[in-house]
């Protein structure tokens, strides 16, 4: 099964902006087709994030004078920018250039290739990006059968496993959040990784419920006890395995197996032709953090994206230099 192109309508929609908004964004009107974000980066200056949105390419790799095409785009910008504005971050959803062994192309050579076609050369590769730039993507669009096709030889036995011991999977509601916080509290020390509020998850669930975006929480329990848990949402004709996390101790209950092959087979039934898995580490670094997350995730059918990730148009070169 092949996936074409990243699925971007989640990025754009009211609910996701509220929640961004929540994190201390400020939303701006343009009328220019797609949405722009503004955020203090310092005492004196802004910096305004244009949120992802499908960007032309061809085999999911960047169109020669893409470059050119940031730049008209920040030019037709700034009239509805704030003088403050140090700089614009366009994040890419297209595949990053690649020499002619496959291999992605380092920043330096990324940022003299999207300059060549400028005028004015003012576009730097960000240090910082908003989304992961590995994904796996995994195709619903041939139904139930073909999804549990695609998945390799572990992780049908830790399906099987799941229902031999009895491990349940739930759609439950933001009451049960508090279960998955717990558990995503205990996930994130696990593995080293920063660890956001409450609030954060709330605010994603009340952003969604004010704007109508399907979010769903899955929790795995066995006993009554949640052993694994994630968040998954639904936008237009695609979905996203937003967060996940599970009990270490409890890992012989299969949870997050028996999570992610139900989710995959819901989002399917309900109209959705691919789900973006959300985040695996760096092909070939068999020793990256995230390369068992990488293993299971491709053990489901993904098919691994990489993006160009977010790029800065320089508004105000001095102030754009001086920025940690």
């Amino acid at each position: 099964m092949r996936v074409d192109g990243f699925p971007t309508a989640i990025y754009n929609h009211p609910a996701w902006i509220a929640w961004k908004e929540s994190q201390g964004w400020n939303s701006l009107e343009t009328g220019l087709g797609f949405s722009i974000l503004l955020r203090s980066i310092g005492e004196n200056y802004l910096m305004a994030y244009a949120v992802p949105l499908g960007f032309e390419g061809s085999g999911n790799v960047l169109i020669s004078d893409a470059g050119a095409t940031l730049e008209r785009l920040s030019h037709r910008l700034l009239p509805f920018l704030p003088r403050t504005v140090a700089f614009i971050r366009w994040d890419l959803m297209a595949g990053p250039w690649r020499d002619s062994e496959g291999a992605v192309l380092d920043s330096r050579l990324q940022e003299l290739r999207m300059n060549a076609s400028t005028g004015l050369r003012r576009l730097r590769k960000s240090r910082i990006e908003h989304i992961d730039l590995e994904t796996m993507l995994v195709d619903l669009r041939d139904g139930e059968a073909a999804i549990l096709r695609a998945f390799d030889k572990s992780s049908l036995y830790s399906i099987r496993l799941a229902e031999r011991r009895g491990t349940g999977v739930e759609r439950s509601s933001e009451q049960e959040l508090e279960e998955y916080y717990g558990l995503y509290m205990e996930t994130t020390k696990r593995h080293k990784r920063h660890q956001e509020d409450f609030s954060y998850f709330k605010a994603l669930f009340r952003s969604a419920q004010a704007w109508n975006l399907n979010l769903e929480l899955y929790l795995a329990r066995h006993s009554g006890t949640a052993v694994a848990a994630a968040i998954v949402a639904q936008c237009s004709d695609s979905s996203w395995y937003l967060f996940s996390a599970s009990c270490e101790k409890k890992r012989s209950y299969a949870g997050p197996s028996a999570i992610l092959a139900q989710a995959l087979i819901d989002a399917s039934v309900e109209g959705s032709s691919s789900m973006d898995l959300m985040g695996v580490a760096p092909a070939g670094l068999t020793k990256h953090p995230l390369s068992g997350v990488t293993r299971f995730k491709a053990g489901f059918g993904g098919q691994r994206m990489s993006r160009a990730g977010a790029w800065d148009y320089v508004v105000k070169p001095a102030a754009y230099a001086r920025l940690p």
